[in-house]
């Protein structure tokens, strides 16, 4: 590949010497009194990029970004939890980053010890991506191969593992369809079972039940979230599946925290109205353990149960401990009526509220600026549907406070 100026010393010494307080006018302009006006250009997206891109990644592990390609990068933290599982698995082995983009993932393996940076493989079919993915490598130092390849044909390199992540935007729009992905999944888990082991990255909303009969039998599903949002879902396959579980959740809290789950789904009755009027302690689990079905073991792991069938808030008597749920104190609950629940609020001085929803139509804005109550304070309001009517729990808006003056 020719060199690109973009990853050249000229761009970086000139980036390096934007002024801290610039405006976005104010270094289009510095940038082109140092570099020529097509480079400044780029340059100047570059460093807007390299802004965007923080909370995600850490200022120097993605040297080198472009817009379609941070979209799409898997989150550092993800990368690096994923490259430590491989490591653990296929320790020294041969590993393809076979959609590479601009290197997410490939610099999480390089780094992970799993290949000490000479047993990676790193392809994408857009070589203007792929140049991207090689100066990230080399800006740590990783002197991987790096092709132009189509991960849907035979492979072009006789791996031991590979990491597939199929383009979901492969017609320019967002698809749901796997089939209409690049490489379409099917053929992606053909790909995927011609190595000893293999991890295919798909999208949060991916259902396997969904897909195909008998898939979820196949390999070891992990979803995973990152400070609480859902990021994906991964299947696992051949020796990166040997002994683990058929479903389990991966929580990182991005400050270095782990959660875990895993199992079999499990079924928890949901409260009767009467009980769940009654709770001391509503939780809110991660949403990686809602997507997994695993809910009804952590409801029972935690002493909890849902509210209402077909509700994914939990509650029950005591704390619970896990940190894959969120958990309040209940202060009081009334019957989704207008004056039943100002008064809950007004008997503890309660008056803008911040509203939490399951079940109901109505948005969370508009149910707060209906549920104001006549008080002071600021309050959290959890709206939900119970079997034939909705609920509304006061809670303490500190997650995990016991919180005195509860209503009976």
């Amino acid at each position: 590949m020719p060199p690109d100026p973009i990853f050249g010393k000229e761009v970086a010494l000139a980036l390096e010497a934007i002024p801290g307080t610039a405006t976005t006018l104010q270094i289009a302009t510095f940038l082109r009194t140092r570099l020529d006006p097509e480079l400044a250009r780029r340059a100047a997206e570059l460093h807007d990029l390299r802004i965007r891109k923080k909370g995600r990644f850490d200022p120097n592990y993605l040297a080198f970004v472009t817009k379609r390609g941070l979209e799409q990068a898997t989150p550092q933290l993800v990368a690096e939890a994923r490259a430590k599982q491989i490591a653990n698995c296929a320790r020294g082995a041969l590993v393809w980053d076979a959609t590479c983009g601009i290197g997410a993932d490939s610099v999480a393996i390089a780094l992970s010890g799993s290949t000490g940076g000479t047993a990676l493989v790193a392809s994408d079919r857009d070589l203007h991506t792929l140049r991207y993915a090689r100066a990230n490598l080399e800006h740590h130092g990783v002197n991987a191969r790096v092709v132009v390849a189509d991960a849907g044909r035979p492979p072009v390199v006789r791996a031991d593992v590979v990491v597939l992540d199929p383009d979901r935007r492969a017609s320019g729009a967002r698809s749901l369809d796997p089939e209409r992905w690049s490489p379409r999944f099917s053929l992606t888990l053909r790909v995927a079972r011609s190595f000893d082991g293999a991890c295919v990255k798909l999208a949060p909303a991916f259902d396997p039940a969904r897909v195909g009969e008998g898939l979820e039998a196949v390999g070891a599903w992990v979803w995973v979230s990152l400070r609480g949002s859902l990021c994906e879902v991964s299947l696992w396959l051949g020796a990166l599946a040997d002994g683990r579980p058929g479903r389990s959740v991966l929580a990182l809290d991005g400050r270095g925290g782990v959660a875990t789950l895993a199992g079999e789904p499990e079924d928890v009755p949901a409260l009767s109205p009467a009980a769940a009027r009654e709770v001391r302690w509503l939780a809110e689990p991660d949403p990686a353990v809602i997507r997994s079905g695993l809910l009804g073991n952590l409801a029972r792991a935690e002493a909890l149960a849902p509210l209402a069938p077909r509700i994914a808030y939990l509650g029950g008597a005591e704390r619970p401990a896990s940190r894959l749920l969120a958990a309040w104190r209940v202060l009081g609950t009334a019957s989704l009526d207008r004056r039943r629940v100002r008064a809950l609020l007004g008997r503890h001085d309660i008056g803008p509220v911040v509203v939490k929803k399951r079940g109901h139509p109505e948005s969370a804005d508009e149910l707060a600026r209906r549920f104001r109550g006549p008080g002071t304070r600021r309050g959290l309001l959890v709206v939900t549907r119970l079997e034939h009517t909705h609920l509304a729990l006061l809670c303490d808006p500190t997650p995990g406070v016991v919180a005195p003056g509860v209503d009976s």
